[in-house]
């Protein structure tokens, strides 16, 4: 009889917790769907996908240009450093499929036009500057978010900029000793 009663009395509080959970859940707000962990550093690998695109189209661009006038010091460099943009590119781009997104290259790149001295200038002061807004923390954010592996792909895109830059700087000072825009190397 005793058992009976300890099994009637536990089966009891069950159904009273079964019913004090429905209730908690019916009166409580709903709570808002949670989108992709990673859509912050989704975004910011999206926008360095772009970024290295534009500059791997453009630095092809100077390249024809530097070709054209026959400076094959600088042509060889904007060769080279549009070959890196496309392979960080494509790291970013692994990275963003790995997380689960999609990355679409942009359709239109407008390149600038100018003498390969003018686009050395218009590279060296583009690689300068701050970062805008939004990107200026992609790294932090990354690593905020605990994803290391998108940190790592930032990272080595945004140490690439800066090789580049060295690069482009040395470059300059080496087409400037040489002499006027007339003078090939």
């Amino acid at each position: 009889m005793k058992l009976r009663l300890g099994l009637i009395l536990l089966l009891f509080a069950a159904s009273a917790g079964i019913l004090a959970w429905m209730y908690y859940a019916a009166t409580r707000e709903p709570r808002s769907p949670k989108g992709s962990p990673w859509a912050e550093t989704l975004a910011d690998l999206d926008a360095c996908c772009r970024r290295k695109h534009v500059k791997s189209v453009q630095y092809d661009h100077f390249a024809g240009i530097a070709a054209d006038e026959e400076r094959h010091t600088a042509e060889r460099l904007f060769r080279a450093m549009a070959h890196a943009e496309r392979l960080q590119e494509y790291n970013c781009a692994n990275a963003i499929v790995r997380l689960g997104g999609r990355y679409a290259p942009p359709e239109r790149v407008t390149v600038f036009h100018g003498t390969t001295d003018d686009n050395l200038r218009r590279s060296i002061d583009f690689a300068r500057r701050p970062p805008e807004g939004l990107h200026a923390d992609d790294i932090e954010r990354a690593l905020q978010s605990g994803n290391r592996y998108a940190a790592r792909v930032l990272i080595w895109a945004r140490s690439g900029d800066m090789r580049h830059l060295a690069l482009m700087e040395t470059c300059r000072r080496r087409l400037a000793a040489n002499g006027p825009a007339g003078a090939r190397g």
